[in-house]
């Protein structure tokens, strides 16, 4: 799936859906592409973290911190810089093994499991030729409808954006999660929990 596609490619994907003028550059001196680049990192997190993308997930085992939690919990693990957030945290890293009760607490992981943590997470991909076609095309659609009603100054522009978004996001869900099992809770991980 590898290409080579840029974030100023996705942000004239979302113009383009808005008819309105490419930009050559988040660099550019124009209001449209100030916006972008003013906005474009995070809105692609936001994008990451609804979804468990098959191209956004890794799989790490996690050292312990030299320091320990002051109290109510036995260890602390750093969270990655690149973490945009968890995916269940279960013994041992198994898909469908028992949860892990945990805090997270500022940038670390407070729990009793002992090192190494092995954890799954949504990570802030940035490199879009790993993305599926799909998932660029609803990225491309939610943009248009972050500045729809800033770039065009209409909002019946924001609103078919929005329900575009929303299709082409569904589709990519759908898709993604047809590649591989979704985890899904159990009525154990409500029990463990409590």
């Amino acid at each position: 799936m590898t290409s080579s596609i840029a974030a100023v490619d996705i942000c004239n994907m979302a113009l383009d859906m808005l008819s309105e003028a490419p930009i050559t550059s988040l660099e550019d001196d124009d209001p449209v592409a100030r916006r972008f680049k003013r906005n474009f990192d995070q809105w692609r997190d936001l994008f990451l973290a609804v979804h468990p993308w098959n191209f956004a997930t890794k799989r790490v085992a996690l050292t312990q911190s030299s320091e320990v939690p002051v109290h109510g919990w036995t260890y602390r693990y750093l969270v990655p810089g690149e973490c945009l957030r968890f995916l269940p945290l279960r013994k041992l890293g198994n898909f469908g093994g028992d949860i892990v009760p945990h805090e997270i607490e500022g940038s670390y992981i407070l729990t009793n499991e002992p090192a190494p943590l092995r954890v799954r997470y949504i990570w802030r991909n940035e490199i879009f030729g790993s993305w599926s076609p799909e998932a660029i095309s609803a990225f491309a659609a939610f943009l248009a409808a972050k500045v729809a009603m800033a770039v065009t100054g209409k909002n019946s522009f924001r609103e078919s954006s929005l329900n575009e978004a929303e299709n082409l996001l569904a589709t990519a869900k759908r898709l993604d999660g047809l590649q591989s099992q979704v985890e899904k809770p159990s009525y154990q991980d409500v029990i463990s929990v409590r």
